[in-house]
């Protein structure tokens, strides 16, 4: 199955052997060697020989040239690789979560030492401006901190009431699920799957990370920054591979699955990991609305949104993609987001604004759309097309007189593409978000605050900026996830931390009764107890004792 949007890359062989690894072959004047050893790991795969020959060539998206290989993992290696986690997990396991902690915290700041290098890979694997490499690495930098701070008072056991259990006491804990399956796009190669491991990590959990084919090398990366922090090896594993491999992660008895792709692929995870019942959580695709009210800030907003529309090129599931203005400050806005728009530069070397988009695949997706809603009758106000033939650079497009019939205003573009559509009032725009299938997030524009509080909890969606946009990202402490379409459960933030762990209750008798008075066989006193917690329970405070008493000696009195 495919690991994301539209993924995909060739097969090359053949490949050479060198003590039991399988080796690939660079071509002519390049020395064969592991490509493990170009990533800083020695041998991050999970077995000494991948079981069918065969390489994934990475090319940088922008130029098109070749990047480097990487040896193709094969099902069978995705199962050698489950059992390895499932072995070292329990080690991890058994050691203290103080001890477990202690050697995750580590990983901040090893991340920040090596913050250039891993945003030099980010950036020739997927071509984004060398700012929002960084980025990712700034952002996976706040979640490790995050979640050092607060893992060990969440994960702790948490004392519960035991009520009208009287001798008892109950406490709950959190425990890892074992091996946990990650299956990542390629739109932010260091983010995502960094996200899922260090809250697998911190609850206890292995984790066996499936990379998209075409951004391997930095998902190869978190191997070396484990090392560096004396993690056990094996402990976090990266097979890298076609969707044979994904497919096997889906299905090969991890303990829990975490998806991050499209909707159509996610559904393809759900009903493979369905079939030994194994959990999974999907955060699949979006269609991310801007509301702009009549009141709004119109500068704020246009800077905005034209940021959160073509950030990283619009390859983000958080990526405005419909935008929906009030009538009266419909004309005035568009004006703004044009001019703004035309002022971003489209490149791939020095400074720029946009980069490539990083798949062939995906730049058909784009121009497919574009191509389907000029045919219906929309207008192209700047952009339109790619910034010459043959490039993978699409300039920023925006997009007037677009309608419901067009694909740009229902399915995911996942590229630099912003419709924007002019509405009539509140309720307008309200049914034209909530009506899409997909639910991710939203932004509103709005100088009054409650307006937008208002509006914003009628939205269909996992989560609302109000006059910001994109922001959740750079705040570790709240969860990712959407409804619908967009899929289900949550990752950072405590929802990530819960997400891969699972609830377990104890509860401990601690008097040396011989048997409890609701215990077999039923009598008179049995049942006396029990109404009496009935008339009880009708009350609250003095009163809930005053009638505890009244009732157990009226009716001692009979």
């Amino acid at each position: 199955m495919d690991n994301d949007r539209e993924g995909g890359a060739g097969v090359r062989t053949p490949v050479r052997k060198r003590g039991g690894m399988a080796i690939p072959w660079r071509g002519p004047g390049h020395p064969p060697r592991p490509v493990a050893e170009e990533a800083g790991v020695t041998d991050g795969y999970p077995s000494g020989e991948i079981s069918r020959p065969g390489i994934i060539e990475v090319r940088r998206p922008s130029d098109g040239s070749l990047l480097g290989e990487v040896p193709l993992c094969s099902p069978f290696d995705v199962l050698q690789a489950i059992e390895r986690a499932r072995s070292v997990q329990r080690q991890w396991i058994a050691l203290t979560a103080e001890e477990r902690f202690g050697k995750l915290a580590r990983i901040a700041e090893i991340v920040g030492d090596h913050a250039e290098e891993i945003a030099e890979s980010i950036q020739a694997e997927t071509g984004k401006p060398r700012v929002e490499a960084l980025t990712e690495v700034l952002v996976v930098m706040d979640l490790l901190r995050y979640y050092d701070e607060v893992a060990p008072r969440i994960l702790r056991r948490q004392w519960v009431k035991t009520g009208w259990m009287i001798g008892k006491s109950a406490y709950l804990y959190r425990e890892p699920y074992g091996v946990v399956g990650v299956i990542c796009p390629w739109n932010y190669p260091f983010i995502l799957p960094m996200d899922v491991v260090a809250a697998a990590l911190y609850g206890g959990n292995a984790a066996v990370v499936k990379p998209s084919e075409y951004t391997p090398f930095t998902a190869l990366k978190m191997i070396h920054l484990c090392r560096k922090a004396e993690l056990p090896d094996g402990l976090v594993q990266v097979v890298p591979g076609a969707w044979k491999a994904g497919d096997a992660l889906a299905g090969g008895g991890t303990d829990k699955v975490v998806f991050i792709g499209s909707s159509q692929t996610g559904r393809k995870v759900m009903a493979r990991a369905a079939e030994s019942l194994t959990p999974v959580a999907l955060e699949l695709g979006g269609k991310d609305a801007a509301v702009v009210f009549d009141d709004a800030d119109l500068d704020r907003a246009a800077n905005g949104v034209v940021f959160g529309a073509f950030f990283n090129a619009g390859q983000t599931c958080l990526s405005i993609e419909r935008v929906f203005v009030m009538e009266s400050v419909h004309d005035e806005f568009v004006a703004k987001v044009v001019a703004l728009t035309e002022k971003l530069r489209v490149g791939t070397e020095g400074e720029f604004d946009i980069g490539p988009i990083s798949t062939v695949a995906q730049l058909r997706v784009v121009e497919d759309q574009l191509e389907d809603a000029l045919l219906r009758g929309a207008r192209v106000l700047t952009g339109g097309g790619r910034l010459e033939d043959g490039s993978n650079l699409f300039l920023p497009t925006v997009l007037v007189d677009v309608d419901a019939s067009m694909k740009v205003m229902w399915e995911e573009t996942f590229g630099p593409i912003l419709p924007i559509v002019r509405v009539k009032d509140e309720e307008e725009a309200l049914r034209m978000v909530n009506v899409n299938p997909f639910g991710l997030f939203a932004s509103l524009w709005t100088d009054d605050r409650e307006r937008g509080e208002r509006f914003g909890e009628k939205l269909r969606v996992g989560g609302v900026s109000i006059n910001d946009v994109l922001s959740h990202y750079a705040i570790p402490g709240i969860p990712m996830g959407g409804v619908g379409e967009s899929g289900f459960g949550r990752r950072r933030g405590l929802g990530g931390l819960e997400e891969l762990t699972r609830s377990r209750s104890v509860v401990i008798h601690r008097t040396g009764l011989a048997r409890e008075l609701w215990w077999f066989p039923y009598n008179k006193k049995g049942e006396k107890l029990v109404k009496v917690l009935l008339e009880t329970r009708q009350e609250t405070g003095i009163r809930r004792v005053w009638a505890a008493f009244r009732s157990f000696f009226r009716r001692r009195s009979r």
